[in-house]
């Protein structure tokens, strides 16, 4: 989609706000100036900041239509600017985001579809799916701190599989990797999206790449948050996700 240019702003209002689970937040916006985007893409919102100035927050789109984008933000315990608008943000609030941005898209020459993330690398990979044929094979894995964090898929298309890391930390995901070490694959040149904690996303990427021998051109990686970066992903082509 190009680098974000100060004059490409969009103006958007928000026309809904649904909660999907009590650490989850849907955010529908519409605007004249929305483009479409591609499955999987992630915009940057401007949100405001404690100190009245404007912090720029990534999100991935969950569902794009004429002139609406819908957004779906994980709120966090220790939240900073982003998790404090998407907490408080009402159906009419204003907002000003930028241009869409794609980092992963589907590969439409494999043989199946493997889709491993944690719970904020969830939300694009499941609108991946969705978008998938329902004749395409599709699966995976994904991993939240507690069932109250799983997210919940798109009607109509099974869900996959979640794996609670509880207390152990989500950077550098050991419980993650463990599963998806025994995820059992089939035969066939197949392709993996990858989505969530930087750590995690390099651990899994060297897993596929190292330990099944795909090739890393197979492995779709698309880093969501680091930790102790606030802000992390808000440069140009960079796809994150920082509440």
């Amino acid at each position: 989609m190009g680098r974000w240019r100060a004059g490409g702003l969009l103006a958007t209002r928000v026309r809904s706000v649904v909660e999907v689970t009590g650490r989850m937040r849907e955010i529908a916006l519409a605007g004249p100036g929305l483009p479409r985007a591609r499955t999987g893409a992630h915009v940057v919102v401007h949100v405001p900041d404690a100190d009245g100035s404007v912090a720029r927050r990534v999100y991935s789109l969950w569902r794009c239509g004429d002139s609406s984008w819908t957004i779906r933000v994980a709120l966090h315990d220790k939240g900073g600017p982003g998790c404090a608008w998407a907490g408080h943000v009402t159906a009419g609030d204003r907002i000003t985001v930028e241009p869409p941005r794609v980092k992963i898209t589907l590969d439409a020459t494999a043989a199946f579809h493997v889709f491993v993330g944690d719970d904020t690398g969830a939300v694009p990979l499941l609108a991946m799916r969705a978008a998938l044929p329902r004749t395409a094979v599709a699966l995976g894995i994904f991993e939240s701190a507690g069932a109250d964090d799983e997210v919940p898929g798109f009607d109509g298309v099974a869900g996959l599989p979640w794996v609670h890391r509880g207390a152990a930390s989500a950077v550098g995901s050991r419980v993650l990797l463990r599963a998806v070490q025994e995820l059992e694959l089939p035969a066939g040149s197949g392709a993996a999206y990858v989505a969530g904690e930087t750590e995690t996303c390099r651990l899994l990427q060297r897993h596929f790449v190292e330990q099944r021998g795909w090739s890393r051109r197979a492995v779709r990686v698309q880093p969501q948050w680091a930790r102790g970066r606030p802000g992390f992903g808000t440069g140009p082509d960079t796809p994150v996700i920082v509440p």
